[in-house]
């Protein structure tokens, strides 16, 4: 079993955030989640380890640290953190505001320190839309050229897809797919991934708060046990309500 934990922002939530305060994870909840894992031994991979681990079923002591967005403090908390920790995180970010350098984002010069410092890229997608109201063209830009715009801009392979707001269809998985990504996750909510599922990888979301023995239980099988009949009654419902 290795857990995907899903990052969004870290430090306290402005007075703005409403119902995405849960998406904030203070500095220093980060920063003691990092040594539980070194305490643990819990070795962070990479998106390249992480495919070849879930092929060969060896992913067993692993984590996969992932952030959405991109956002700036991705940057100047995260990556500064997973440094000192020697630790590693893929950022996926949204490839027109990283390469446009749009305020608040983290811009190319910044993914290249991250990089430099081990950590890894993936696709956002090239606008965040909800991918599965889009048409084929729509669709393909999203998904292609985010990939062939962060290559060119980076110059390393993109192999890793986060859907925007958890939101796809069969068309979207096999766009995903057919672009070259070898791996794309989701925000269905489970701690154990097989080999079928790696372009609906399921992820942990960690919230404020979570250290100590509420973090160990992201990395356990209760925390499997609970979501994956959680998983199942929500797919039962859609099914009924389709």
């Amino acid at each position: 079993m290795s857990t995907i934990l899903m990052y969004h922002y870290l430090g306290e939530a402005p007075a703005t955030a409403d119902r995405h305060a849960p998406l904030y994870v203070p500095d220093q909840d980060f920063e003691a989640q990092l040594r539980h894992l070194t305490r643990r031994m819990i070795r962070t991979v990479s998106p390249e380890e992480y495919d070849a681990g879930l092929s060969r079923n060896t992913l067993d002591g692993t984590a996969w640290l992932t952030f959405d967005d991109g956002k700036l403090d991705n940057y100047e908390v995260a990556l500064p953190a997973l440094a000192a920790a020697q630790q590693r995180a893929t950022f996926f970010v949204i490839a027109e505001r990283a390469i446009a350098g749009e305020s608040g984002y983290m811009n190319v010069k910044m993914l290249k320190e991250a990089l430099g410092a081990g950590m890894s890229i993936g696709s956002h997608s090239l606008t965040h839309p909800r991918l599965a109201r889009l048409g084929d063209a729509e669709l393909r830009r999203e998904i292609f050229d985010s990939k062939a715009m962060l290559e060119d801009a980076l110059g390393v392979a993109i192999t890793s897809f986060c859907y925007p707001y958890g939101n796809f269809s069969q068309q979207v998985v096999d766009l995903v797919q057919e672009a070259g990504y070898r791996l794309a996750v989701s925000t269905i909510r489970d701690n154990a991934n097989r080999e079928p599922d790696r372009f609906r990888l399921k992820r942990v979301m960690v919230q404020p708060g979570r250290t100590g023995l509420s973090f160990s239980y992201l990395f356990s099988g209760l925390y499997h046990w609970v979501h994956e009949r959680k998983n199942r009654r929500r797919w039962m419902a859609k099914r009924s309500a389709d």
